[in-house]
C-alpha cells in the first residue's frame, strides 16, 4: 500500500467492511501503517471479529521491561486475551532481545506495541518496524518529538490546541530533527519542523520581575522548563524574589521552595511559560486509548506545597474528571497529529471551567489503579487487533511466518523471596557459663541434644521457668541472680504472646583426635515479636497475583511445573502459602477466605478489595483464563532456608569490628561503605543526633503517659499490639541509646530502632504521633511531624550503612560468610537452573527464606562475576526476591515488578 491508500484505510473504508472480508493479501514491502482512531463501534462484544480457523494474531511488546511488564500492562493485556478467546497471543520482546540482539533476530508480531523509556533504543525499534512492518498502535518515529519541549509546542499550535504563552531561549541553534521525521511530519499534518535558531538576547528587567528575550517581555511569576522533555527540573519565579523547584516525585515530594530563587538559569536552552492560576490548585492527567476514548483525573498541582498526597496503598490521591467536549476534540487531536494511539498529556483549567490549556504530552501513559479504564483499554486493543487481523491487507501472519524461526520464550524462573511483612523481632540473650552449679537446670534443658533447639510451646516455656527457680535455690547471685529475674519476668509478660519463643544454643570444645568435645557454654535467646502482620497477608497475595499476571503473557506453561520451598518460620510458611494459593486461583474468592484463615488479626480491609471494581463491565471468561489447579504442596527445607550458626563466629568478629564504626574519632576508617550524600555529616555525629532525638522523645512519651488517657489515643490496635507493648518497646530502644556512652554504642541496635519506627509509623501511626507529641496534639504539629521524619531519616542512613556489613565488611568476609551460610541454597539454584538448561520442560522454582539467607545470597551473586542488570542493590525489605530466569537460546531474561512496591534483584542481561 502507498501512504494514500494507508490514509484511506485508517479513515474511509467503514471497520465492518474490515470484519467480513475473507480475503488476506501477501506481506506488503510498504512502511509501516500508522495507528488508526479506535473503532466507533462498541467493543464489548469481540465475538463477530474472532475466527477460530486463523492463526493467533501475535501482538509485540517492544518496550523495556520496567514498562511492559509493569501493573498496568500486566492488567491490560491479561484482559486484552482473555476477551479475544485466544485469538490474540501476546509476546513480550525483553531487554535481553532489544538491547542485545539484532532486529533481524528480534520476534515477529502482526501487531506491535513500542514506546520510548529511558534506555531503550528507538532507531533500532524504527529499524525493526521497516523491516517487519507491523501494523503500529503507537508510531515510532514521532514519538523523537517528545524528547524536546519545542516540539510539542510547535505542534500543539499547528494543531490549535491551546497552550500558555511562551518565549524559547534557545542556546543549542534550535531542536534536531532528522530529514525523515521531517518528511513525515509534514505529510501527517502539514507542519515543518526544524531549522536553525539564533541564541536570543536574554536580561532581567531593572525591578528583577520580568525576563527580556529579544525584546518580548514576561513579568512574574512565570515557569522555566527546559527544553529536553526527560529533564523534569521545572523552577517558577515568583514576583518579588524567590521561587519554586519541581522534580520527579520522590518519596511524598515534587517540589520545594526556594526564598533565593530570583534569576533564570543561563547554562541551557529553556522554554519560558506564563504562570497559570489554576482552578483548586489542581493538574488535569488525560489519557486516550485512540479518538474516541479518554479518561481523566485531577491531582493537587506540585507547586501548591510540594507535598504528594497518597492512598493507604501508597498512590497518590486522584479524582476523576469529565471533559468537555472541545477538550475531547483537542486530545483526539493530540493522539492524531502525534500518531499515538495511546497518549497522555497535562493540561490546566482556569476561570471556573470556562478556560482549559495543554502544558506537556507525555506519550504512551496508562491509567493507574482503575479497572474500569483496564477494561475499556483492553477492548479497544484487543478489537483494533481482531479487526487488523481480518482486514484484506493483513500481511501473511507471523504466526505462519516463523515457524522455522527460533522464537524468545520464558522457559524457567528461580526466585528467591523474603517473607512478608512482620512484627517488630525483640530479645533477651543470656550466656551460662558451665562450670558453674546452678547453671546445671539449664544444660538439663538440652536434653542431651548437641544441636541448637527451640521451645515455643507453653508447657516448653513453663521449664525455663522451673529451670531458673532452681538456679536461684543452686546459690546464683549478683549479677546472675538479676538475669535470672529478668529472663523470669519476661518470661511471665511474654508467654501468651504470639511468637513467643526461646533458642537454646549449645557451644562445644573443638574436636581434637581421640578426646570427646565438652559443652563450653550455652547460650539462651528469649525472643517474642517477629508475627505476621495484617498487611503481610495482602502483599504476599497481591505478590502471588503480580507473578500469575506476568506468567499468563511470558509462558503460561510454566505454571504447569512448580515447586514452592519455604523455611520453617511460621511468617515465612504463611508468605509462601497465601502467595501460592493466589499464584494457582483464577478468582478472588479463594485467596480472600485464605486472608482471612491465615491472620487471627482483625484487618479492616472492604469486602470488595482484590476482587474486580463495582464499575466494571468486564467480565473476564473462564475458559480462555489460565487452568485454576490446585497450589503444589510446600516443600519445608530447614537445611537450605532456616537461619544457620555456620557462619556465627565470623559474624560475631564483624560485629565487633561495626562497632569501631559509629563511635567517636573512627570516621575514616571504612571510606568505601554506603552513606547517602545528602547526609553532610559523619555517620558519628549522624548517631549522636538520634540520641539527642531519642532522648527528647523519651521525656516527651513519659509526661504524656501521665497526662493521656492512653488507651483512647487509637481504637483499633493490629498485630495484637496494646498500648503498654508499645511503652516497653520503645523504652528498650531508649535504654539501648540514651543509656550507654557513645563509645560503647553497640550499631546493631540500628536495625531494631529502624525497624520500630517503620512498623509504627505504617500500623499505629496515630498513637505514634500522638505520644510523641510535645502537646498531647496528635499529627496536626508540623514541628513535631518534622522531628519524626528526621528521626527515621536518620535512622534509616545508619540501617543502610550498617546492615549490609552485618555479613562481612571486606569482601573475602562476605564471600566466607555467604559460602557458610547459603551455600546449600546456591547449590539448589544452581542445580535447578541446570535442569532447565538440560530439560525440555518449562518450570518454577520458588524458595521463601528470611533476611539473613537474602543478604548472603545476594553478596555472593555480587561477588561471583555475573552480569547484574543493576549493582546498586535497594533494601532489602519485605517481599524483596532475587530472580534468575533461565539464560538459555529459548528462554528470556525478565525483570518483573513485585507486589507491595519491591523491585526483584534480577541476574540478568
Amino acid at each position: 500500500m502507498n501512504e494514500q491508500q494507508i490514509r484511506r484505510w485508517e479513515s474511509n473504508i467503514p471497520m465492518n467492511s474490515l470484519v467480513h472480508s475473507p480475503e488476506r493479501s501477501p506481506r506488503s514491502a510498504s512502511a509501516a501503517r500508522s495507528s488508526t482512531p479506535s473503532p466507533n463501534g462498541s467493543h464489548s462484544d469481540l465475538s463477530a471479529l474472532t475466527d477460530h480457523a486463523r492463526p493467533p494474531i501475535i501482538l509485540g511488546i517492544c518496550a523495556m521491561d520496567v514498562k511492559a511488564r509493569s501493573k498496568a500492562m500486566r492488567e491490560i493485556l491479561t484482559r486484552l486475551v482473555e476477551r479475544s478467546n485466544g485469538a490474540i497471543e501476546v509476546k513480550v520482546f525483553g531487554d535481553k532481545v532489544i538491547l542485545d540482539e539484532d532486529v533481524e533476530n528480534w520476534p515477529r508480531c502482526d501487531v506491535l506495541i513500542s514506546f520510548f523509556s529511558t534506555d531503550f533504543p528507538l532507531d533500532k525499534a524504527i529499524s525493526y518496524v521497516k523491516l517487519r512492518h507491523p501494523y503500529c498502535i503507537n508510531d515510532l518515529p514521532p514519538q523523537a518529538l517528545l524528547w524536546d519541549r519545542r516540539l510539542v509546542g510547535a505542534v500543539l499550535d499547528h494543531l490549535k490546541v491551546p497552550t500558555p504563552r511562551r518565549l524559547e531561549v534557545s542556546r543549542d541553534g534550535g531542536p534536531k530533527v532528522d530529514d525523515e521525521l521531517r518528511d513525515l511530519m509534514k505529510k501527517r499534518i502539514g507542519i515543518t519542523l526544524g531549522g536553525f535558531q539564533v541564541t536570543p538576547e536574554v536580561t532581567m528587567s531593572q525591578d528583577g520581575n520580568a525576563i527580556i528575550i529579544d525584546g518580548q517581555v514576561m513579568e512574574k511569576p512565570f515557569v522555566e522548563k527546559p527544553v529536553s522533555g526527560e529533564d523534569h527540573n521545572v523552577y517558577i519565579y515568583f514576583r518579588g524574589g524567590g521561587g519554586r523547584r519541581l522534580f520527579r516525585k520522590v518519596g511524598n515530594k515534587s517540589s520545594e521552595l526556594d526564598p533565593h530563587l530570583n534569576f533564570p538559569r543561563t547554562d541551557g536552552s529553556y522554554i519560558y511559560e506564563k504562570f497559570v492560576d489554576v482552578d483548586n490548585s489542581e493538574d488535569i492527567k488525560v489519557y486516550t486509548v485512540g479518538k474516541e476514548y479518554t479518561h481523566a483525573e485531577t491531582r493537587k498541582s506540585p507547586f501548591v506545597d510540594g507535598v504528594v498526597r497518597r492512598n493507604t496503598e501508597g498512590k497518590e490521591i486522584r479524582f476523576i474528571t469529565h471533559l468537555s467536549e472541545e477538550e475531547k476534540e483537542w486530545a483526539a487531536r493530540i493522539s492524531e497529529g502525534f500518531g499515538q494511539m495511546v497518549c497522555g498529556f497535562d493540561m490546566l483549567r482556569c476561570d471556573n471551567g470556562k478556560t482549559s490549556q495543554v502544558i506537556d504530552v507525555n506519550g504512551w501513559s496508562f491509567v493507574k489503579g482503575n479497572d474500569t479504564y483496564y477494561d475499556k483499554a483492553a477492548e479497544i486493543l484487543a478489537s483494533l487487533c481482531l479487526q487488523v487481523a481480518a482486514s484484506p491487507e493483513r500481511p501473511l501472519p507471523a504466526a505462519e511466518a516463523t515457524v522455522e524461526e527460533p522464537t524468545w520464550l520464558l522457559k524457567a524462573n528461580v526466585t528467591v523471596f523474603r517473607h512478608a511483612d512482620r512484627t517488630p523481632k525483640q530479645k533477651l540473650k543470656f550466656n551460662f557459663p558451665i562450670g558453674e552449679r546452678w547453671t546445671q537446670p539449664f544444660v538439663t534443658l538440652l536434653n542431651g541434644e548437641r544441636e541448637e533447639i527451640i521451645l515455643r510451646e507453653r508447657t516448653q516455656l513453663n521449664r525455663i521457668a522451673t529451670a531458673v527457680e532452681e538456679a536461684k535455690g543452686l546459690g546464683a547471685d549478683g549479677e546472675d541472680l538479676a538475669k535470672l529475674t529478668q529472663l523470669n519476668n519476661a518470661l511471665f509478660s511474654k508467654i501468651d504472646l504470639p511468637g513467643t519463643k526461646a533458642q537454646l544454643k549449645p557451644v562445644y570444645s573443638k574436636k581434637q583426635p581421640g578426646q570427646v568435645r565438652k559443652l563450653t557454654k550455652l547460650t539462651l535467646v528469649f525472643k517474642w515479636g517477629g508475627e505476621f502482620t495484617h498487611s503481610a497477608r495482602y502483599q504476599s497475595r497481591d505478590l502471588g497475583e503480580n507473578m500469575k499476571k506476568d506468567i499468563s503473557i511470558m509462558n503460561k506453561e510454566i505454571l504447569k511445573n512448580v515447586k514452592i520451598y519455604t523455611s520453617s518460620e511460621r511468617r515465612v510458611v504463611a508468605s509462601a502459602e497465601i502467595f501460592a494459593t493466589a499464584l494457582f486461583d483464577t478468582s478472588t474468592s479463594t485467596t480472600s477466605s485464605t486472608l482471612s484463615a491465615n491472620s487471627g488479626a482483625p484487618s479492616s480491609r472492604s469486602s470488595t478489595d482484590g476482587g474486580p471494581s463495582s464499575g466494571s463491565q468486564f467480565v473476564p471468561r473462564r475458559e480462555n483464563s489460565m487452568p485454576a489447579q490446585r497450589p503444589p504442596k510446600l516443600i519445608v527445607r530447614k537445611d537450605l532456608l532456616d537461619d544457620s550458626n555456620a557462619a556465627k563466629d565470623l559474624m560475631d568478629d564483624v560485629k565487633k569490628r561495626l562497632k569501631i564504626l559509629l563511635r567517636p574519632g573512627e570516621p575514616e576508617k571504612r571510606p568505601e561503605l554506603t552513606w547517602p550524600k545528602s547526609m553532610k555529616k559523619e555517620p558519628v555525629e549522624v548517631v549522636k543526633e538520634v540520641i539527642e532525638l531519642l532522648s527528647k522523645f523519651r521525656d516527651i512519651m513519659r509526661r504524656n503517659w501521665e497526662t493521656m488517657d492512653v488507651d483512647k489515643i487509637q481504637e483499633r490496635w493490629c498485630c495484637g499490639d496494646e498500648p503498654w507493648l508499645f511503652r516497653e518497646r520503645w523504652e528498650k530502644l531508649f535504654e539501648d541509646f540514651c543509656d550507654v556512652k557513645q563509645e560503647k554504642f553497640d550499631p546493631s541496635r540500628v536495625s531494631e530502632l529502624y525497624d520500630t519506627i517503620k512498623y509504627c509509623a505504617l500500623h499505629h501511626r496515630t498513637f505514634l504521633f500522638s505520644i510523641f507529641s510535645e502537646h498531647g496534639e496528635g499529627t496536626d504539629q508540623p514541628s513535631q511531624d518534622r522531628r519524626l521524619h528526621e528521626l527515621y531519616g536518620r535512622a534509616k542512613a545508619l540501617f543502610d550503612l550498617v546492615a549490609p556489613q552485618e555479613y562481612g565488611i571486606e569482601p573475602e568476609e562476605k564471600e566466607e560468610i555467604g559460602v557458610l551460610t547459603s551455600l546449600p541454597l546456591l547449590r539448589n539454584v544452581v542445580g535447578d537452573l541446570e535442569r532447565a538448561r538440560n530439560n525440555e520442560e518449562c518450570s518454577l522454582t520458588l524458595y521463601f527464606t528470611k533476611e539473613s539467607h537474602i543478604h548472603t545470597l545476594v553478596n555472593l551473586v555480587l561477588l561471583s562475576g555475573l552480569p547484574i542488570a543493576n549493582r546498586r542493590i535497594p533494601e532489602l525489605d519485605y517481599c524483596v526476591s532475587i530472580r534468575r530466569p533461565h539464560p538459555s537460546p529459548c528462554a528470556h531474561l525478565t525483570t518483573s515488578p513485585c507486589a507491595a512496591a519491591r523491585r526483584p534483584i534480577d541476574l540478568g542481561r
